[in-house]
């Protein structure tokens, strides 16, 4: 009877060690994948804020009208709703910008006269007019006559796109995070036959997958030779602290489930 007590005591402590194991292994995959989706998240996001702000309609004036005409075409254009801003550029200016752009444009466009650069109107519109940019920006020839629109349908399509592409994986994101937590809240609600249900080892384990999975992505990250920079872009110190709290939780619930 005692030989068969030593041997259930010895027992105990390899069963809880190689439970840990299997926690450990779960929650760091589980962990690299979270790190993965909010490092496509944060580059995404990023990809579509500069396509959306570099996104310009080019409005060009033809002719030579009157300074209070340009003026009062600038203010209806700038009371549009769809219409974030309205930037008039003279001839000056216009090559001025071209000049800091492309200087050897530059230098072409004054072999040919600074009268051949004309006047034009820069937007910058709502991503509702960008998704819509055919129709909107044939609203506004028609509107105004003196106004010949130019713009890249190809920029304003992988505006539209990134976006939606942005937002689909946001919300995956969220719904991925709100099954967790009724996984996590159907293991709590189920009721245990042990006295001790959950173990501060399981908490722990999962923290330190966490902190292994951000590990893991600074090794990927650190051959680029730009670490601290690349890390800023890669995530944030929130989002980390979110995704070690998330791994603690997670491992603290695996810990009372035990079904793995």
């Amino acid at each position: 009877m005692a030989d068969l007590l030593a041997e259930n005591t010895s027992a105990k402590p390899k069963h809880i060690l190689r439970l840990y194991r299997r926690l450990f292994l779960l929650v760091f995959a589980v962990a690299v994948l979270w790190q993965s989706l909010l490092f496509v998240d944060a580059k995404l996001g990023n990809y579509y804020r500069e396509l959306s702000d570099s996104f310009k309609v080019i409005l060009v004036v033809e002719g030579r009208p009157s300074n209070e005409t340009l003026e009062q075409t600038g203010e209806s254009l700038n009371q549009k709703t769809d219409v974030f801003s309205v930037r008039l550029y003279s001839p000056e200016d216009a090559l001025a910008e071209v000049r800091r752009q492309n200087p050897q444009l530059t230098e072409f466009l004054l072999l040919m006269g600074k009268n051949k650069m004309p006047a034009y109107y820069e937007l910058k519109l709502s991503p509702q007019a960008v998704n819509n940019i055919g129709p909107f920006v044939d609203n506004l020839a028609s509107e105004y006559e003196i106004l010949s629109p130019r713009y890249n349908a190809v920029h304003a399509r992988l505006v539209f796109y990134t976006g939606l592409c942005a937002k689909m994986l946001r919300l995956a994101l969220l719904f991925a995070g709100l099954l967790f937590l009724a996984f996590m809240f159907l293991v709590e609600a189920y009721p245990s036959a042990d006295a001790r249900s959950h173990h501060v080892g399981g908490a722990v384990s999962g923290v330190l997958a966490g902190v292994c999975a951000c590990a893991f992505f600074a090794l990927l990250l650190y051959p680029t030779g730009f670490l601290n920079e690349v890390a800023r872009q890669f995530t944030t110190p929130e989002r980390q602290i979110l995704v070690f709290a998330f791994c603690g939780l997670f491992g603290w619930t695996l810990s009372k489930w035990q079904k793995f």
